[in-house]
């Protein structure tokens, strides 16, 4: 059921989302149909549409619209040993984090290189695809991102990526259609 579309579903009415007993988000992204929060902790949870392995868990399976799907339910996302997350990006069917070392992972749909990983594997999908085995986004020897953000849509629905670089640098990658990656080709 949508809500803010009827009157008497904002405000008090309409209800938080729950993220785990004690947890509150410091920043939220949403993609075409789902949507990820960073917590308090650091750790990312991840709910909705997850036809590509958006949410991060290692499946395909939808989380968000039946009973008992979040909360202390809801898993959080394998970043990798030791690691946390300090900001957040969705594109359509994507979702890629800043990691508290500077470096960036991202999962999800990776039919346009989105992923940032010179392949178009989806990740996020299947078992054994996240935490130490996801392989960070390679930014050049040496470098860090300080900020990142994802755009969607276009043909074929898809979504690109752009990282601000330790440098003042910015690199782009994914979908190129509209020239949205700024390199002079599509």
């Amino acid at each position: 059921l949508p809500r803010g579309d009827g009157p008497g579903e904002m405000g008090a009415n309409l209800p938080a989302i729950d993220l785990g007993t004690g947890r509150t988000a410091v920043a939220v992204a949403a993609g075409f149909g789902h949507t990820c929060a960073i917590l308090d902790t650091g750790a990312v949870k991840c709910w909705g549409h997850n036809s590509y392995g958006q949410l991060g868990l290692g499946d395909k399976l939808t989380r968000g619209a039946l009973p008992n799907q979040m909360g202390n339910n809801l898993p959080t996302v394998d970043l990798g040993t030791g690691r946390t997350a300090v900001a957040i990006t969705a594109a359509d069917f994507s979702t890629c984090v800043l990691l508290d070392n500077g470096t960036i992972k991202c999962w999800g749909r990776n039919n346009v290189g989105q992923l940032g990983l010179g392949d178009t594997a989806d990740r996020g999908d299947q078992a054994n695809e996240m935490g130490d085995l996801l392989p960070s986004v390679n930014l050049g020897a040496s470098r860090t991102a300080t900020a990142l953000t994802a755009g969607g849509g276009g043909p074929p629905s898809s979504g690109h990526v752009c990282a601000l670089l330790d440098d003042a640098t910015v690199k782009c990658w994914g979908n190129s259609a509209f020239g949205q990656l700024g390199l002079g080709l599509h």
